[in-house]
């Protein structure tokens, strides 16, 4: 009797283990585009093909956001300067400099540009809280664009954002057609 509770206790245990653990490997994302939602942040991420790694290195320090790599010295990851996009109709947090962490990694004939924590450090919102104005700083892009259950925002201004940051991306890292 004593055992046969023993191997019914094991078996739920063990059964739950696997049910938890099944769980916990597929967390909740959302996404648009090179957009996703990962740990409560939204990142953008996209696979292009390599022609040259010493072609794409060149091409990285050119731009004025994505200088501060070096990625025949192995610094594949790093913060970028301030940039400033250049769309229209964009609210106002997403028309001042922006800053994002930017990850390299190079996989045979294609590499993978992250770029996460997308923040806006000369950002000053204001909100007026009990009667007075309030001030905040350091907004993220995933403030603005994830609702609070952390699933992006389904709305126009949103996909403008989205679309203009892409675009800017895209321009970046893009292989050029003249090499770098």
């Amino acid at each position: 009797m004593l055992e046969e509770k023993w191997v019914k206790a094991t078996f739920i245990f063990i059964f739950l283990l696997f049910t938890v653990s099944g769980n916990a490997q597929f967390h909740k994302t959302d996404s648009i585009g090179n957009f996703y939602v990962s740990d409560n942040s939204l990142i953008w991420e996209k696979y292009f093909p390599l022609q040259d790694e010493n072609d794409l290195d060149k091409q990285l320090k050119n731009q004025n956001f994505t200088a501060n790599l070096n990625i025949l010295r192995f610094k594949t990851s790093a913060m970028s300067s301030l940039t400033t996009l250049l769309a229209g109709n964009l609210p106002q947090y997403a028309q001042s400099e922006f800053e994002a962490f930017i990850d390299v990694r190079i996989m045979g004939d294609q590499y993978r540009i992250t770029i996460k924590n997308i923040t806006f450090p000369k950002f000053v919102e204001s909100y007026y809280f009990n009667g007075r104005k309030q001030y905040t700083g350091r907004g993220t892009l995933s403030h603005y664009l994830l609702r609070p259950d952390k699933v992006i925002k389904r709305n126009s201004g949103t996909y403008n954002v989205m679309d203009s940051f892409d675009g800017a991306f895209m321009e970046i890292f893009s292989p050029n057609i003249d090499g770098y």
